[in-house]
């Protein structure tokens, strides 16, 4: 007997509702039923007893009713485990912000975490710049744990952080540096942060020593990086030394390619009227960046106070580059063909100290006050060894020296909570003396022995500006208005063998200043409608210049008003696509490079002068792209282009002769046209359990000259580059990594000659993990340089063996690159009249062995 069950009336079987209920006790129940029913369901249950269900269609409250149930006892039953295993999602979506999980994207071959980001999809790095751009768009800066300590430098982070540092990698879209402009300022920026692995200690850090056989000489890869964190201060340091051609500073020496820094300020910075001397290849520039660098950074962010933080940034650099050059120039002009050729051998030693410092206070929770000082001291000594037509040699020093200081103030002011007040000041000056001596003389050398040209570029910027910024339920706007003035002296001269200046024919001294005043209104206010985001801005600014020439006592003053309107649409099609329109009219003055009047001598073969003009350059351009970004598919595609027209330019006049070229470039009112088109998609193919990614770019520019004074010469050139990647991720012992590469390159003249040139590039991996611990990497890269003369291939053979200790304390690595022991590299390139090899010299074979300890 069961002394104890419930008897429940309900409805229907599956009613949740109880209408009536009462209680059984020792077997027995009774219950008089007062609702209505018209079929009434009754239930009993008892614990450890399995449930009983009588039904009673027809339901007669008057009528009594003797039910009987008989409760069977439950049967247990023993059920086996079951587990649900499933891949944790690579990334998180959270608001703007995408984390992505730096393990997910791992393969062991990963040194620094650039090594990562640039696997990670929508990401995007350039290896020879290090710049970093997500969604198209141009990183502002890295953070670490939240923190800007590199500001736009963030390369001595991303280059030097070691891998097993981070957690993740976060992609932050709608970004301010500034916290008060949060949600008011037009979220159009972009930024990384890294977020680190949590350790006891306040510090972490790694030690890495590496020795090795490079030729005749000990090959050498020693760095430290130790990071600093605690409630008030958060600072990275790094020094490395080595001379593998490894670049760990956000300078290039090498080719010259700007970093973003110095993109982002070139407005402000003094010309290097006489280039150094470069070599920019297609493959790795570590193959022949053939180095003796050394470079310290200190960075750190120091938390004084609840309302005051200081950043510092201190920079050494110091590097000694080599390089054995050839130049053949094959030159076709006006129906006669002939070669010119320069060798080279090059001695670089370029030296650089700088210190930034940045203290930001808060004067109220409303109020914030910025500045920010940066002081740099560079000097470049390089020697040059030349042998010109492979009978004259020549000898010369290029020094060139650069200090540059610039200091920026900023107060922000929150008006409301929708509305802020910003004025900015910013002055900076810079300076760049070179010196460039020709030894025997360049010039008339019946008469001098030697020569020595000089160039001295001093500039100075002041900026004021007044910004409002605001938001409201439609969108968000920013009204600025300002003034510029910026003051250039620019002085050349060159000399002979007893120090005079040479001042015959032709004349070879400059001496001017140049003044620009520039007032400005611009506005620029983005709203939502539906699904449609516009942009329009418009710019309205008063131009003054006046240009002085000291020696001829010749003034130019010119004023111009400037309307510059624009206008951006973007129309969301879904939560991952949307197409993008914009276009602008753009009017801007010409750099100051295009004053100098009198020819300077470049190098020992090139003088460079212009015909000079202070007309506006007017520039229209149009863009249209579909971007699609689905990180859940992991699927991309991207689609578009820009063509933009250019009215208003200065064309090159050249003089090619057998042992000089005379440039001269004069402007003329004529057009410079730009067409380029854009196609990427990037799928995660199931089946090879990894990544493919098409992608191609190509362009089309027509552009005018004169050569060996021939007529104008209309100019088109074509370009197209295309790259297939792919890589596996197989959870097994070997997985593979591609990337295939195809360039095309074609210029041609109206009428008459025309050049080409394609070549071929591919880098294969093999990835080897027999245990968690072991690593090997075979890497394999061919270079076609010139597809119509196959014989200029090359086949480079790399390895990389890892051992990694249990406790992950010391990692033990063997390096073996350009197994092959190819030395030079000729590479093709190709413009309007001649086709140009290029020979550089590259690493030899060499073997390193090292150690990392990691604490």
């Amino acid at each position: 007997m069961i002394p104890f069950a419930n008897v429940v009336f309900k409805d229907s079987v599956n009613a949740l509702l109880i209408k009536e209920f009462t209680i059984a006790k020792n077997g027995y129940y009774s219950i008089v039923i007062t609702k209505f029913f018209k079929k009434l369901v009754i239930e009993v249950s008892a614990n450890k007893y399995q449930k009983e269900i009588y039904v009673i269609d027809s339901f007669v409250s008057t009528k009594n009713y003797l039910l009987n149930f008989l409760l069977v006892k439950d049967t247990i039953v023993q059920l086996q485990d079951v587990i649900v295993t499933a891949k944790v999602r690579p990334f998180q979506i959270k608001g703007d912000t995408v984390s992505y999980h730096v393990s997910a994207y791992r393969d062991g071959s990963e040194r620094k975490i650039q090594d990562v980001i640039k696997k990670l999809p929508g990401i995007e790095v350039n290896e020879k710049t290090g710049e970093i751009k997500y969604k198209g768009k141009s990183v502002e800066t890295v953070k670490l744990d939240g923190e800007d300590l590199f500001a736009s430098n963030y390369t001595i982070g991303t280059k030097n952080i070691n891998v097993d540092m981070v957690d993740q990698v976060q992609a932050i879209e709608n970004y301010s540096d500034n916290p008060l402009l949060k949600g008011i300022e037009s979220g159009d920026k972009v930024a990384l942060n890294l977020t680190l692995k949590k350790k006891k200690a306040d510090y972490s850090g790694s030690v890495d020593l590496g020795l090795g056989i490079l030729g005749s000489k000990t090959a050498i890869d020693a760095s430290a990086n130790i990071l600093g964190i605690s409630k008030k201060y958060k600072s990275f340091a790094t020094v490395s030394y080595n001379n593998i051609g490894i670049n760990n500073t956000p300078f290039d020496y090498l080719s010259y390619n700007p970093n973003i820094e110095q993109l982002r300020e070139a407005d402000l910075l003094a010309k290097k009227y006489i280039p150094d001397t470069y070599f920019d290849t297609d493959i790795d520039p570590k193959r022949s960046n053939i180095n003796n660098s050394f470079f310290c950074s200190y960075n750190a962010v120091f938390k004084i106070s609840k309302n005051l933080n200081i950043k510092s940034n201190l920079y050494f650099l110091t590097d000694r580059l080599t390089s054995q050059q050839l130049n053949i120039a094959t030159n076709n002009i006006n129906g006669q063909e002939f070669t010119t050729s320069d060798s080279y051998s090059i001695v670089k030693k370029p030296k650089q100290i700088r210190g930034d410092l940045e203290a930001k206070y808060n004067v109220s929770k409303k109020t914030l006050l910025e500045y920010s000082v940066q002081y740099k001291r560079e000097n470049i000594n390089t020697s040059n060894d030349v042998l010109q037509n492979n009978s004259t040699p020549f000898n010369t020093e290029l020094t060139t020296k650069d200090n540059y200081f610039k200091q920026t103030i900023i107060y922000t002011t929150k008006i409301s909570q929708k509305k802020a007040f910003q004025f900015i000041a910013k002055h900076s000056f810079n300076n760049s003396p070179q010196q460039l001596s020709f030894l025997p003389a360049v010039f008339e050398p019946v008469t001098y022995l030697s020569n020595n040209q000089k160039s001295w570029y001093q500039k100075s910027n002041l900026l004021l500006q007044t910004n409002v910024l605001g938001s409201n339920a439609k969108g968000k706007y920013i009204l600025t208005v300002g003034s510029n003035f910026k003051y250039i002296d620019f002085n050349s001269d060159l000399r002979g063998t007893n120090g005079n200046i040479i001042t015959s024919v032709g004349g070879f001294r400059n001496n001017f200043n140049y003044v620009q005043k520039n007032m400005y209104v611009n506005g620029n206010y983005k709203f939502q409608l539906r699904r449609f985001r516009v942009t329009p801005t418009i710019n309205l600014s008063f131009l003054h210049q006046r240009l002085s020439y000291n020696y001829s006592g010749i003034i130019r003053n010119t004023s111009n008003l400037l309307i510059e309107p624009g206008l951006s649409v973007a129309y969301k099609l879904n939560n991952y696509s949307a197409l993008l329109i914009s276009t602008g009219y753009r009017q801007k003055p010409f750099t100051e490079d295009y004053f100098v009047e009198n020819p300077v001598y470049i190098s020992n073969r090139i003088s460079k002068a212009n015909e000079v003009s202070l007309r506006i350059q007017q520039s229209k351009s149009m863009s249209l792209f579909y971007l699609m970004n689905n990180l859940y598919k992991q699927f991309q595609f991207n689609i578009g282009g820009i063509y933009s027209e250019n009215k208003g330019n200065y064309f090159s006049n050249l003089l090619i002769q057998q042992n000089s070229t005379q440039s001269v470039y004069f402007f003329l009112p004529e057009y410079n046209k730009l067409l380029s088109l854009n196609f990427m998609i990037e799928k995660y193919v199931p089946f090879l359990q990894g990544t493919v990614r098409l992608k191609n770019e190509y362009s089309r520019q027509f552009y005018k000259n004169i050569i060996n004074n021939s007529s104008l010469r209309n100019n088109t050139t074509e370009s197209l580059n295309s790259a297939l990647f792919f890589k596996t991720a197989f959870d097994g012992i070997i997985n593979f990594e591609n990337t295939f590469q195809h360039n095309y390159l074609q210029s041609k003249t109206e009428g008459g000659s025309q050049f080409s040139n394609q070549s071929v590039i591919n880098n294969f991996q093999i990835i080897v993990r027999p245990t968690k611990r072991l690593f090997i990497l075979l890497s394999t890269d061919y270079f076609i340089t010139n597809i119509s003369k196959a014989k200029h291939g090359y086949f480079f053979f790399d390895t990389d063996l890892t051992y990694q200790t249990k406790n992950k304390i010391y990692d033990f690595r063997f390096k073996a690159r350009n197994i092959t022991n190819n030395k030079i590299l000729n590479q093709f390139e190709i413009n309007d009249y001649s086709t140009n090899l290029f020979q550089t010299n590259l690493f030899q074979r060499h073997f390193i062995l090292s150690v990392s300890r990691n604490f």
